[in-house]
C-alpha cells in the first residue's frame, strides 16, 4: 500500500479550501488514502497544522511539535460523528467510554483525545475539539438533529464539510434535512436507557427518526454532489486510492433541501410504487 505523509495531507487540505480557524465536520475512510506514516495521529496533526495556519513545508521537529495530539489549543474546531447504536439494543451510554462504531479510525482516535468533548445523544453523538467544543457539546436535544441541536449549530457557525477518503454517501447531515422534511421512509421511535451524566448515571429517553425497514430505502447522494460541483461549491483532490473533498456545510444542506422539497423520494433509488394522480 502506498504511504501518505503529513505534508501530503496538509497540502491536500489547503487545496480543497481548509484554512486557519475553520470549523470542520469531518467524515473519514482513511484506508483509501494510503498507509499513514506514523499512524492515524498524522491526520489530526495535519488538521491541527492547517487550522493553525502552519505551512506544510515546516520541519516536523519545529512548529508541528507545538501542536501535540491532545492539544487544548486547537485553532478552529474539529467535529467528528461518533455514532454508536448499542443504546437502541439496551446497552448503557457513557460519553467518556462508549466507542464510536463504524465511523472510521479518525473518529475513534479523536474521541479518545484528552481534550475532546462529546455530545449527550446516546446514538448519534459528535466528538468535538477546539474553539466551539463547549458550545456544541452542552447542547442536549431529544433528537440529535432537533432545532437547537449541535448539528444545527454547525450550520449557524458556518462549518465546512470535510471528507477524508469517505465519499458523500457517509455524510450524517443528511438526517438533518430528512427530519425537517419528515420524509415518508422514516418514522419516529423513542429509546430509553441508562446514560452517564456529570451527576451520575440516569435513565433518559432520546429519539431517532429511524429508517422504515419494510421499505428499506436506498439513498444515493451523488446527485447532490453533482449539483454542488455544477455550482462550483464542491472541492476535491485525489490522494493515493481516494480523495479529500470539502464544501460549506450550509451549501450541502441547501442542495439537499432542494431535492427533498421537489420530491421526498428524489434521492431514493428503490421508491415504492406510487399510483399516478
Amino acid at each position: 500500500m502506498r504511504q501518505v505523509t503529513r505534508e501530503q495531507v496538509v497540502s491536500a487540505l489547503k487545496a480543497v479550501g481548509i484554512g486557519a480557524g475553520d470549523g470542520l465536520l469531518a467524515h473519514s475512510a482513511l484506508q483509501f488514502l494510503g498507509a499513514p506514516a506514523g499512524g492515524v495521529s498524522l491526520y489530526y496533526e495535519a488538521l491541527s497544522a492547517v487550522l493553525a495556519g502552519i505551512s506544510a513545508s515546516r520541519d516536523p521537529l519545529g512548529d508541528f511539535q507545538a501542536l501535540p495530539p491532545n492539544s487544548q489549543r486547537l485553532m478552529g474546531t474539529l467535529a467528528a460523528p461518533t455514532f454508536n447504536f448499542a443504546f437502541a439494543r439496551g446497552e448503557p451510554y457513557d460519553p467518556l467510554a462508549t466507542p464510536s462504531a463504524g465511523m472510521g479510525a479518525l473518529s475513534e482516535y479523536v474521541r479518545q483525545l484528552p481534550a475532546a468533548r462529546r455530545t449527550s445523544h446516546p446514538m448519534q453523538s459528535l466528538t468535538v475539539l477546539g474553539r466551539h467544543a463547549v458550545d456544541l457539546c452542552e447542547r442536549d436535544t431529544p433528537s440529535a438533529f432537533d432545532p437547537g441541536s449541535a448539528f444545527e449549530r454547525l450550520l449557524e457557525l458556518d462549518f465546512k464539510l470535510l471528507l477524508l477518503g469517505a465519499d458523500i454517501q457517509a455524510v450524517s447531515m443528511l438526517h438533518y434535512s430528512e427530519q425537517r422534511f419528515q420524509v415518508p421512509y422514516r418514522y419516529w421511535k423513542d429509546f430509553t436507557g441508562s446514560i452517564r451524566t456529570p451527576d451520575g448515571w440516569q435513565e433518559r429517553t432520546y429519539r431517532m427518526f429511524v429508517r422504515d425497514l419494510d421499505l428499506d430505502p436506498k439513498i444515493e447522494l451523488y446527485p447532490v454532489q453533482r449539483m454542488l460541483e455544477e455550482r462550483g461549491q464542491w472541492h476535491s483532490i485525489a490522494l493515493n486510492y481516494g480523495r479529500i473533498a470539502c464544501c460549506q456545510l450550509v451549501d450541502f444542506v441547501t442542495v439537499l433541501d432542494e431535492f427533498l422539497a421537489s420530491d421526498p423520494w428524489s434521492l431514493v433509488t428503490n421508491p415504492p410504487h406510487r399510483p399516478h394522480g
